[in-house]
């Protein structure tokens, strides 16, 4: 698409400008690129605001690299043609329409599912990816564990990525005769316009407990930035919200989406009963989204949360009920979610993403109801660099929900492991119980282990999928499920 083209599609969001004196350049524009270590020749830069650096700074190294234009407000003169947003339109959503633009509009074709929550955003998204694949729709899934389509997955750092990787990623899938995405949107996209230019078909929301206050300025911004999803969806487009729940509610009201509230309880649209048992749980649903059972292998009461959720989107997608309850029965939890390790086994040993205190609570209490009267006991601990807030909380959550508890360390990045581990553990005091640090991981783990007796339940909670561990800045190879697994001499 030449670049006149394309600022005619945008006409009403932004205006071209171009070099003095090299007025009315009309270059054509291949791609589009966010990042200009990785610009390819006949790229659009997006020039955009970032949270550290802004994207203005390195639109002369986009250029070396081939770059035609460049999209952002310039406060400088111009170096290559740029099309700068009208007053009121932000860089973000216009950079996010262009995105869309240039790849062809592959989301107006494609049914897309969104799920946005603090915590069961990837478990919800796996569930829609397995149970789609089981009804044979082509169907792809993005998310923290990477976007996935065909049996390839591309790792990626973001649980969103940005608009320029998105929409090309799309036109892959759209290409590839996919026909369903599900992804995962996180609040940090959703307040930088990531999603921006995706046509949303429906969406829905696990829950909203307290993460990202190192980034959000206070609890309601958070949830104002999740609401974003809702309010982005075209009129009559359902969105699946938890019942009941104000602070979820309240900043989606006005949304010209069906607002469908859900639930365990009560008389929700979309609602079901379930019952638990060490081995998985029954999930009966019933309501006006349709009615059927799903015998699954997930544990926990916030698991048949997130099947029920992902039953919604399903029926939303157009799946019948049948398919739907077929396709969850069969659909196994993501890495790291609740994952058993060394299932034959004599004890219930299993590694969990949790590392809020929401997320840490919940999970503890899904495996006091899944295998009632057995010793539980937890080997976790906090983030660096991250909301420092959740850490008290995540030491009351942890004494609070287990027989005991281990706090090791847990990505301090660059802080002081023991320093975050210390206010971990006053959380633990502040609950009556004395606090036994380990800041070792593998030491920890290894001691989580040897505490338990045939039937005891562990759960080492906090990193889940990962595969590193991150001291310093650095990432040095580490991996819960292998650890716990050593610990546990399965795999002699």
């Amino acid at each position: 698409m030449r670049l006149s083209g394309l600022a005619d599609a945008l006409r009403d969001l932004c205006t071209l400008a171009f070099p003095e004196g090299k007025e009315g350049g009309n270059p054509v524009l291949t791609g589009v690129c966010s990042d200009s270590r990785r610009v390819e020749p006949g790229d659009l830069f997006l020039a955009l605001p970032g949270f550290r650096e802004n994207g203005l700074r390195f639109v002369r190294e986009a250029a070396a690299r081939g770059a035609r234009a460049a999209l952002g407000t310039p406060t400088t003169g111009l170096e290559i043609p740029f099309l700068i947003p009208l007053d009121g339109a932000e860089v973000a959503r216009v950079a996010g329409e262009a995105a869309h633009t240039l790849a062809g509009g592959p989301s107006d074709s494609l049914m897309v599912l969104a799920v946005t929550g603090t915590n069961g955003k990837t478990t919800v998204v796996h569930l829609i990816h397995q149970a789609l694949g089981k009804a044979s729709i082509p169907a792809a899934r993005c998310g923290t564990l990477g976007r996935c389509f065909s049996g390839k997955t591309q790792t990626q750092e973001w649980t969103t990525p940005p608009s320029d990787v998105l929409h090309s990623w799309l036109a892959e899938v759209q290409s590839g005769g996919g026909k369903v995405v599900a992804l995962e949107a996180s609040s940090h996209a959703l307040a930088q316009d990531r999603l921006a230019g995706a046509a949303v078909d429906a969406a829905g929301w696990t829950n909203l407990t307290q993460d990202h206050l190192d980034y959000h300025p206070d609890p309601e911004a958070y949830a104002r930035a999740k609401a974003r999803l809702i309010h982005s969806l075209p009129a009559g487009a359902p969105a699946f919200l938890p019942e009941g729940q104000d602070s979820i509610l309240g900043p989606c009201r006005g949304a010209r989406a069906e607002l469908v509230p859900w639930s365990l309880e009560g008389s929700a649209p979309l609602r079901g009963r379930a019952e638990f048992h060490p081995e998985g749980l029954l999930l009966a649903v019933e309501g006006s989204w349709g009615a059927g059972e799903i015998h699954s292998s997930l544990v926990g009461r916030h698991n048949a949360e997130n099947l029920l959720l992902a039953w919604g989107l399903l029926r939303a997608a157009g799946l019948t009920e049948e398919e739907v309850s077929l396709g969850l029965s069969q659909a196994a939890p993501p890495e790291g979610r609740l994952e058993r390790i060394c299932p034959r086994g004599d004890r219930f040993l299993y590694v969990d993403f949790a590392h809020t205190p929401a997320a840490l609570e919940e999970v503890l209490a899904s495996i006091r109801t899944s295998h009632p009267g057995k010793k539980l006991g937890v080997v976790f601990g906090a983030g660096g660099d991250r909301d420092p807030g959740k850490r008290f909380p995540m030491g009351q959550a942890a004494a609070s929900g287990s027989d005991w508890c281990i706090v090791t360390t847990d990505n301090a990045r660059t802080e002081s492991p023991e320093a975050i581990a210390e206010q971990v553990a006053e959380g633990v005091r502040a609950s009556g119980r004395e606090a036994c640090i380990e800041l070792d991981r593998r030491t920890a783990i290894r001691a989580g282990f040897e505490k338990t007796a045939p039937g005891d339940v562990l759960v080492v909670a906090g990193k889940g999928h990962e595969t590193w561990q991150e001291l310093d800045g650095v990432r040095h190879p580490f991996d819960d499920r292998l650890e716990l697994e050593e610990a546990a001499s399965c795999t002699a």
